[in-house]
């Protein structure tokens, strides 16, 4: 690839690029507009587009002040390495890589596995791990949401972590900030589901960094209640829509 790529003329090489971006912008309009159960069939017709669509990703990354994943990887190398880390939807599984060296066992889940490190999960329908709502069997620290709140149904997502996080455990988003359509309102809702905020670290102008512990109880005790919750949810995340350059 990397050969093909020197052959090309900068005009080729522009026009490529611009072919990759709109790509890359269409499947994550998809994606963010899209229940999660669509967006594993559309994985799963195609795993190729998983592919587009995170050498799309990487590429905007570069342009951002800092990354998100790049502040998990320091926070989290203090841990204790008994620490057990779940990374949903974890993209190229970045975190696995940086911290299993160093002795973390890090689960990674996203819709599409790579054979080494991403087991194929939808995070917001049900994870191959442990644990009762009621809370007993749970084997998890730490679940990470780094800018993985994507599908219309990402609420469904947070109930998962709360499902399989000891209690105690930790609950950390990073999302960009104009997603929000009230970061008050979406903390609440997020400590509705029996978690409480910790630190919130908005120094950044491009994200949000939220830090959960999973309380003992929830607020939520009837499908009433969790229909109202998830119709509250699509209203306060926007579409992370990235111009083209």
């Amino acid at each position: 690839m990397e050969h093909q790529t020197a052959d090309l003329t900068p005009l080729q090489l522009s026009m490529k690029q611009s072919l990759g971006g709109a790509r890359f912008r269409l499947i994550n309009e998809m994606l963010y507009k899209s229940e999660s159960d669509k967006a594993l069939e559309m994985m799963r017709k195609d795993p190729n587009v998983f592919q587009e669509y995170h050498a799309g990703f990487r590429l905007q990354a570069q342009q951002w002040p800092t990354n998100p994943v790049s502040h998990y990887l320091s926070e989290l190398s203090a841990f204790p390495k008994t620490t057990i880390i779940a990374d949903l939807g974890c993209g190229d599984a970045a975190l696995a890589k940086g911290l299993s060296p160093k002795g973390f066992r890090v689960l990674s889940f996203d819709l599409v596995a790579d054979g080494e490190y991403v087991v194929e999960a939808d995070v917001c329908k049900g994870l191959p791990l442990p644990g009762k709502e009621d809370g007993r069997g749970q084997v998890i620290d730490v679940v990470v949401f780094a800018l993985s709140l994507m599908n219309l149904n990402w609420i469904t997502s947070v109930r998962e972590a709360r499902r399989i996080l000891k209690n105690d455990g930790e609950l950390k988003i990073a999302e960009v900030t104009s997603r929000f359509t009230s970061v008050d309102n979406f903390v609440s809702l997020i400590e509705s589901l029996g978690f409480r905020l910790n630190n919130k670290d908005d120094s950044n102008s491009y994200f949000m960094l939220l830090d959960f512990q999973k309380v003992r109880r929830s607020q939520v005790s009837s499908q009433q209640e969790w229909a109202e919750i998830e119709l509250k949810a699509k209203k306060l995340l926007k579409p992370c829509e990235y111009k083209r350059r």
